[in-house]
């Protein structure tokens, strides 16, 4: 995880932009870190550590299940926490009601626009690959199929891997054999790269689809073919979405921050944004009081307008699509998503 637990660049250009302000009230923000190991047992660890250093607010990292472990602690201790997780196994009710994710949406949402993507492009039969080492890939293929199906097509087939599985060989081969016209790849870097780079190997080059888990460019080293791979992501540096993101990038390249993984960059300094708005709105650092002024009201961030409400702590929005064909994200289009998928369907 760690390419996306760096993101912790944002929040820390956020604080020195806010100090240089004056800080809040005249307070200086800082910044309070603690590493989890990306297990959730050590996070538990790291929250209590961060707690006991004097954190007011907590941001954890983006998998799902080592955010969702130490939320319970930080809940117990009535402090707000944010992650860029957007899965189901992040926030309420799976974790508590102090829980938010500060990514551009759920999974859910991202996959139903990523299949509205495909079907307005002419796709008929899309074939899935279903990562089951994290639930990450097995909510994205689920809300993917919902959608597809919703919208009156038919998967053309599906498989199962691993992220650490060394060959989809096998895979590839009933690929092969389905007459699938995209690939829909609901996993993550680095084996769903690696997955990636078997299907182009094996002469296969119709469009593959993946999360925004695909962010950036460490991840397509060795991929023979580039051409019609895309990805949701929040925002790229390399072709950002609108001025502000284009400005905030700017600030963290002269910072020294690497941007290759820009969505979560902007799901993090989001998480900051709401964070501190939170607290400036309520003159508290109390977690119950800044839950509430989250769910009160639509809050801006670099990613544009969040709205929570009591029950769903995943902000809704219009997804970018980005095209790899060049080497580098180049964004396509934007896509609201136009059907809410289920959990656990």
């Amino acid at each position: 995880m760690a390419p996306y637990d760096a993101t912790i660049a944002a929040v820390e250009q956020l604080v020195k932009e806010t100090n240089a302000r004056g800080g809040i009230d005249g307070r200086r923000v800082r910044v309070i870190q603690a590493d989890t190991h990306s297990d959730p047992q050590q996070a538990v660890v790291a929250v209590q550590q961060v707690i006991e250093d004097g954190a007011n607010v907590l941001i954890f990292s983006g998998e799902a299940l080592t955010a969702a472990a130490g939320s319970p602690l930080a809940e117990e201790n009535d402090k707000l926490n944010l992650s860029i997780a957007n899965e189901p196994g992040y926030g309420p009710p799976t974790s508590g009601r102090l829980s938010f994710s500060s990514n551009g949406g759920s999974i859910l949402g991202e996959a139903s626009a990523g299949a509205s993507f495909l079907h307005h492009r002419g796709i008929e039969h899309p074939f899935l690959f279903r990562d089951t080492s994290l639930i990450y890939g097995k909510v994205d293929c689920s809300a993917f199929q919902q959608t597809w199906e919703h919208l009156g097509g038919t998967i053309a087939g599906s498989v199962d891997f691993e992220n650490e599985d060394e060959s989809v060989a096998s895979q590839i081969s009933e690929l092969r054999g389905s007459n699938a016209d995209a690939v829909v790849m609901c996993s993550y870097p680095p084996g769903g790269a690696a997955a990636i780079k078997q299907i182009r190997a094996a002469g296969i080059d119709v469009p593959i689809l993946g999360p925004s888990a695909f962010d950036g460019t460490f991840w397509l080293k060795g991929i023979p073919n580039t051409g019609a791979i895309y990805a949701t992501s929040n925002g790229s540096a390399y072709d950002p979405p609108n001025a502000a993101t284009a400005k905030l990038f700017a600030s963290l390249k002269r910072a020294g921050v690497d941007t290759d993984v820009s969505g979560n960059l902007l799901a993090m300094y989001a998480a900051g944004q709401l964070a501190l708005a939170a607290i400036e709105e309520t003159g508290s650092v109390d977690g119950s009081k800044l839950a509430d002024v989250l769910e009160a009201k639509p809050h801006r961030t670099i990613n544009g307008m969040y709205r929570y409400t009591r029950n769903d702590h995943f902000a809704h929005r219009t997804w970018p699509i980005y095209d790899y064909s060049s080497g580098a994200p180049r964004l396509v289009t934007e896509v609201k998503p136009q059907f809410e998928p289920k959990y656990g369907e």
